[in-house]
């Protein structure tokens, strides 16, 4: 059964108070949250905010008004709770908060500062959405067909910090994209302890991470060399050790044939033009037995609105697509190039350099979770409705 919460929204000056709970401290330990506490058996929704408010922010609230109720999953505890939320627009005394309470930190956050913060999707979005700025875009916005063509490397090499700094990749798990079941689920790349595996797309080093930690011998190659200097530092930081090489997934010359044992691409291979040169060099670097595992925006959600009605923007059989990729939060942005082929033509592509395909996958969504990457991928309601992944499996003969 869910359990009711009472959270309170303070604002001042264009700022909204936020508390981060304790790594011990469920609900939701270590995230963010509006200061809030269940609601006793013997208590009402008001009476438990005005008794946890006084205990750990020490102050009196004269006058509430009911806001929002939102429905909020703890991942961790695989907990639901109903949260009320209320308006103070009033209190006594002057906030602070209890070193030996439920919180390690209490901030005055901006609606930017909230869009990098850990905390549950729902909430964050509905803090945000009172925002006078424009928000940022979930899906690919076309930029005009006279324009000249984008040059991925350099788009990616603008927006790297910004796109790291946005979406925090996790570093223990593999995952598939942002609403899908990961690694741990779905078990396509299985136990890597030993084996040599070579990333394809490889970003900021991520997957590499994962991987090593496993006990696999890394390879990571990305076309962003930004991508590959934050990833060499992010091994460095985690006390890992992987060969990150800034290149073109479609050329490997650097790596032997059957030389790898697995290689394993994630939403990334949308950026590669040749993409059945990419799938022959996988081919020719891997060993006979060995697969394949990659997974790519499905070709379907991205013919779609990200909002109700979901209207059908571009053709299904149109592959190449220009876009612009804000981040306003960062000031930056760049134009980039997608390849959105149709299912039946990723089938074909990789058969035909040689692979056999054991699973092709196009899961459903699962519940979000308050981790930035989960933005990353169709909006929760088009996520009910069209799978936001193709994810593949398929082994060298």
């Amino acid at each position: 059964m869910p359990e009711i919460l009472s959270l309170a929204r303070f604002e001042q000056g264009g700022r909204t108070l936020v508390a981060r709970r304790k790594e011990d401290g469920p609900p939701f330990a270590g995230q963010w949250l509006l200061p809030g506490a269940a609601v006793e058996a013997d208590e009402s929704a008001e009476e438990a905010l005005e008794r946890h408010v006084r205990r750990e922010l020490g102050v009196e609230i004269d006058e509430q008004e009911f806001a929002e109720t939102l429905y909020l999953e703890d991942v961790a505890s695989n907990q639901r709770h109903v949260a009320n939320i209320f308006q103070v627009l009033r209190h006594r005394g002057e906030l602070r908060f209890r070193a030996a309470g439920d919180y390690q930190d209490v901030r005055w956050l901006t609606s930017d500062e909230l869009a990098g913060a850990r905390m549950p999707l729902p909430l964050r979005d509905w803090l945000r959405g009172g925002s006078e700025e424009a928000p940022t875009p979930r899906s690919p916005v076309p930029v005009t067909a006279a324009a000249p063509p984008p040059d991925n490397r350099e788009a990616w090499n603008t927006i790297s910090r910004a796109y790291q700094e946005r979406y925090q990749l996790p570093t223990d798990r593999l995952i598939y994209g942002g609403r899908c079941p990961d690694e741990s689920q779905l078990q396509l790349v299985g136990d890597v302890a030993g084996l040599k595996v070579i990333v394809l797309g490889c970003g900021g080093g991520q997957d590499c991470v994962v991987l090593a930690n496993q006990g696999a011998q890394v390879i990571g190659i990305d076309l962003s060399d930004k991508q590959i200097v934050y990833g060499r530092r992010l091994a460095q930081r985690e006390g890992v050790q992987v060969t990150l090489l800034q290149g073109n997934v479609e050329s490997m010359k650097s790596i032997e044939d059957e030389s790898q044992d697995l290689a394993v691409s994630l939403h990334a291979l949308n950026y590669v033009e040749r993409v059945d040169r990419a799938f022959a060099e996988a081919y020719r670097v891997l060993k006979p037995g060995s697969a394949l595992v990659f997974s790519v925006h499905h070709p379907f959600d991205a013919c779609l609105e990200d909002e109700p009605p979901y209207g059908v923007t571009r053709s299904y059989w149109e592959a190449e697509l220009d876009w612009q990729w804000e981040f306003p939060e960062a000031h930056v942005s760049a134009r980039m190039r997608s390849w959105y082929r149709p299912v039946s033509e990723w089938f074909s592509l990789v058969t035909e350099a040689g692979f056999r395909v054991e699973r092709l996958l196009e899961p459903p969504p699962i519940e979000d979770g308050s981790e930035p990457w989960r933005r990353l991928g169709s909006t929760p309601g088009k996520a009910e409705l069209v799978p936001e992944k193709l994810i593949m499996k398929a082994v060298k003969p």
